[in-house]
């Protein structure tokens, strides 16, 4: 099991943040979703949670060297 899926009971005394939005995942999704949110509703507060060291989703963990993807996004 990875630490991500590991649910922890919080103490009391400890300071809780609050976001509007929460962005699970900072694959192109999650970093598009955030985008829009910043763009269309820039009141709203959002934090993005992500596993992994970095960055990327798919794009980060599965690498074929000598793939290119020509994405207009």
């Amino acid at each position: 099991m990875n630490d991500a899926a590991i649910l922890t009971h919080a103490p009391a005394q400890q300071h809780v943040e609050h976001f509007d939005v929460l962005i699970v995942g900072a694959g192109i999704s999650g970093i598009g979703g955030a985008y829009h949110l910043n763009q269309q509703c820039p009141d709203k507060s959002y934090v993005i949670l992500e596993t992994q060291d970095s960055f990327g989703g798919t794009w980060w963990t599965h690498k074929y060297p000598g793939i290119r993807s020509d994405s207009d996004l």
